[in-house]
């Protein structure tokens, strides 16, 4: 496995993809198989595991961020959809520290998935990622943590690890 990151062109799908260098290479044990090496600079930093919930119709894409979370420390929950990331999280009776959510999903979009999460979840921190023109999002006025795509690995779990030691922010609704 290479150091992941996401391709993508204007209008198009994101789509995931591994470098390989001779630094990340993966390594063959005895029976000539390969076995995953860790990605560079993507260590766990210590810190207590994260509860996630990971929500993007593209599974490719959905894959390699939970993928990244995990490798990093958190535990991920993973919906292929706004209305399955509700339910999810509905259903999980424990605290969901952090939502990473696509803006544009089938049956519930991403921005509708927020709005109820902040409502049901009060002091979830959310992380909105698109691959759509980023004046699409500013015209939705939404004043939340945003990441576009294409993005590498190692800015994603930046993005995540700052945002989840920020202190949580209460005092003004993100879609006004």
């Amino acid at each position: 496995m290479g150091v992941p990151s996401l391709l993508s062109e204007l209008g198009s799908e994101a789509r995931p993809c591994f470098k390989m260098t001779p630094e990340n290479a993966t390594r063959q044990n005895d029976e000539g198989t390969g076995s995953p090496v860790d990605l560079p600079g993507l260590r766990s930093s210590g810190v207590h595991q994260s509860v996630i919930l990971v929500a993007d119709d593209e599974a490719l894409i959905r894959n390699l961020v939970t993928l990244l979370l995990q490798q990093d420390g958190h535990l991920v929950l993973s919906a292929a959809n706004g209305h399955e990331g509700l339910e999810l999280s509905r259903r999980y009776p424990g605290t969901i520290e952090l939502v990473i959510t696509d803006v544009d999903m089938p049956r519930l979009n991403g921005t509708d998935l927020c709005a109820h999460l902040l409502e049901e979840r009060p002091g979830i921190k959310v992380l909105m990622m698109s691959g759509a023109d980023t004046s699409e999002i500013v015209s939705q006025n939404i004043n939340l943590p945003f990441l576009p795509k294409p993005f590498d690995g190692k800015t994603l779990i930046a993005r995540v690890r700052a945002i989840l030691a920020a202190p949580v922010q209460t005092s003004k609704h993100p879609f006004e």
